[in-house]
């Protein structure tokens, strides 16, 4: 099965599809940025409306000039090459939502089709942009550390609970090695960098740098 098996329609179909959900996983990705970690599986967010009010798949197909009564044909076709998953759910008015979800194998094929590359995975280990900009917050905060459930404000945006919780049980080969710690007696109630976490920042700044250049990450002082 190849693109070129597939007719101008079911084409444009399986590409409106493959554009919405690329929209969607950038938008998962811009809030886990800002400390809005959405803890939803993919399998669930996945999914799109077709034939609801507003539905941005709708609006692509329409302007694409192929919304008619053939559409339930050319999802089922898709689906049928395993391209994509269909699903009917209750409207609140009038007839079921037809709800779509593009197949690894879908995303595949536009992805060759279109010349696009699939994002690289990163190394074991490294951590996300939102991980790299708690951990940033805790070496900025220093031994003041992080308190609970609390915006300072400090220019390194909210710190959800699970940024926290990658940082705290972070493992290397293995081994916990935690970024943070909870404080001890005599220290801030909350959460404090260790002193693996600072080697970690001073010897990792410069990639961590490069790789999310928009996190506001202060250079890290020599060690003598």
């Amino acid at each position: 099965m190849s693109w070129t098996d597939l007719n101008k329609r079911q084409q444009t179909y399986l590409q409106s599809v493959y554009e919405v959900d690329q929209l969607q996983e950038a938008n998962i990705k811009a809030m886990a940025t800002r400390g809005r970690w959405n803890s939803t599986p993919a399998s669930e967010w996945r999914w799109m409306p077709y034939n609801a009010s507003g539905a941005a798949l709708l609006h692509r197909i329409q302007d694409a000039g192929y919304r008619d009564e053939g559409t339930g044909s050319t999802f089922a076709a898709l689906e049928r090459r395993g391209l994509v998953i269909c699903k009917y759910e209750p409207g609140s008015l009038g007839g079921p939502i037809l709800f779509v979800q593009i197949t690894k194998a879908g995303r595949k094929m536009v992805r060759e089709a279109l010349n696009v590359k699939a994002p690289k995975a990163l190394p074991v280990g490294t951590l996300r942009e939102w991980h790299w900009r708690g951990l940033c917050r805790a070496y900025v905060r220093s031994d003041q550390g992080l308190p609970y459930d609390s915006d300072l404000g400090d220019g390194f945006g909210y710190v959800s609970w699970n940024t926290c919780l990658r940082l705290r049980d972070y493992t290397v080969k293995g081994q916990e090695r935690g970024l943070i710690r909870e404080g001890r007696h005599n220290e801030p109630f909350g959460l404090v960098i260790t002193d693996f976490g600072r080697e970690y920042y001073r010897e990792n700044w410069q990639r961590y740098h490069e790789l999310y250049p928009e996190v506001d990450a202060p250079e890290p002082e020599s060690v003598e």
